[in-house]
């Protein structure tokens, strides 16, 4: 109750150990010369391990505890502008830790082109391109909002019509403005 464990249950080695080599056995003992005692539940771990409050694989759980730490803080912000912003980084992080999978029909909607930008399905992945820059893959986050491989400042949002078809790509900046072009095919 002093953290939140984020990860798997750990080995549960919970008492100190001395090691004692008998040379002429060729036996090393390893002897507990304490007990630790957690405070709280007044028992120990030893064996057990200790379960985690949040239950990951090992490689996500650096993400997964900046992603809640992100969202518990910005939960708390009374600035609109520094919650906005702790949101947008814990958005990045809720990708690669729960990832959006969208099917290949799904995406042939956002297809199109935007003004400058043209969005496309290529194997399986939607990508993106505006005016002369190099092509960019668009990794959904959910709700027709997507962000740009590698590209930290920035998000698309598609806009829906009334009968539910695509009809605008609005492009989102981390410094708040935005800009918008509706779909000319």
């Amino acid at each position: 109750k002093r953290g939140t464990i984020i990860g798997k249950t750990t080995g549960g080695g919970a008492h100190p150990v001395e090691s004692h080599l008998f040379a002429s056995l060729n036996v090393e003992a390893r002897v507990p010369y304490g007990r630790a005692i957690n405070p709280i539940t007044g028992t120990n771990w030893e064996g057990v391990g200790v379960s985690p409050d949040v239950d990951v694989e090992p490689e996500q759980a650096l993400d997964v505890a900046q992603m809640l730490a992100l969202e518990a803080i910005a939960a708390k912000a009374t600035d609109m502008r520094k919650k906005e912003r702790l949101q947008w980084a814990a958005e990045e992080l809720s990708a690669r830790v729960k990832p959006v999978q969208l099917d290949e029909s799904k995406l042939r909607e956002y297809e199109g082109t935007y003004g400058p930008r043209k969005v496309w399905v290529e194997n399986g992945e939607l990508m993106y391109k505006r005016g002369e820059n190099p092509q960019n893959k668009l990794i959904p986050l959910g709700n027709d909002k997507f962000m740009l491989n590698g590209v930290g400042y920035f998000r698309a949002q598609f806009v829906r019509g009334e009968g539910g078809n695509v009809t605008t790509f609005v492009g989102i900046y981390d410094n708040g403005t935005s800009d918008q072009n509706p779909k000319s095919n």
